[in-house]
């Protein structure tokens, strides 16, 4: 089964996720808008928290794009505690909530895709990053160059703010019918290029005090 057939599914499964992660932990009820397709070109926020899940078929990334005053808000529930700026806490908790979304999601697709593992969340923070399309390498950093699919965006609301969870599917290539080995290595390579993003991503933003 293609990433295309499965697209549907690994959208639904993500909102349910979200939704079942924000009840369940935060006691927040969340109002999804309709998903949409976009490229990388002009994302801005505050923070971005991210994984991956994936097999020796399927990869696919997810990312929560948030503002500041939304962050803040949604770690504070999560510690019970007042928040008012993005620290460390918040970082923590952020990666928390993604792991918990993408580990719902995990078991929701399992039976179609089969079984899938989940890499450690990374979170950026600062204010107003903006991701450029994968063509401008120049400014800024790309979230993923190995994206074969546009990102599809979810809109979630609360109370206090909103945030968008984002999924991009992607394939692990398949080279020749006998291809078990070679996927293995692919997939080992694509791991080891996103150690390599996260490294440089440390050294890039080392003056503002993130943490990846």
């Amino acid at each position: 089964m293609n990433i295309g057939d499965l697209e549907g599914s690994i959208i639904n499964a993500i909102k349910d996720a979200t939704k079942e992660a924000f009840s369940t932990m935060l006691m927040t009820e969340l109002h999804a808008d309709e998903s949409f397709v976009k490229n990388e070109e002009n994302v801005a926020c505050d923070l971005i928290s991210s994984l991956h899940f994936f097999n020796d078929k399927y990869m696919v990334k997810i990312a929560l794009f948030c503002d500041a005053a939304s962050a803040c808000h949604i770690a504070g529930t999560m510690l019970g505690m007042e928040v008012s700026e993005v620290d460390v806490d918040v970082k923590d908790a952020m990666g928390e909530i993604v792991n918990m979304i993408a580990g719902g999601a995990k078991v929701k697709l399992e039976s179609r895709m089969g079984e899938l593992h989940l890499l450690t969340p990374w979170i950026i923070s600062a204010r107003n990053l903006k991701i450029p399309s994968r063509s401008d390498r120049k400014t800024g950093f790309i979230i993923d160059s190995q994206a074969r699919f546009s990102w599809v965006m979810t809109k979630f609301s609360f109370d206090k703010g909103t945030f968008i969870v984002s999924v991009l599917p992607n394939e692990v290539p398949q080279n020749s019918a006998d291809h078990s080995d070679k996927d293995i290595n692919i997939l080992q390579q694509e791991i080891a290029n996103l150690k390599k993003e996260n490294l440089t991503l440390r050294a890039k933003f080392k003056e503002v005090n993130m943490v990846v």
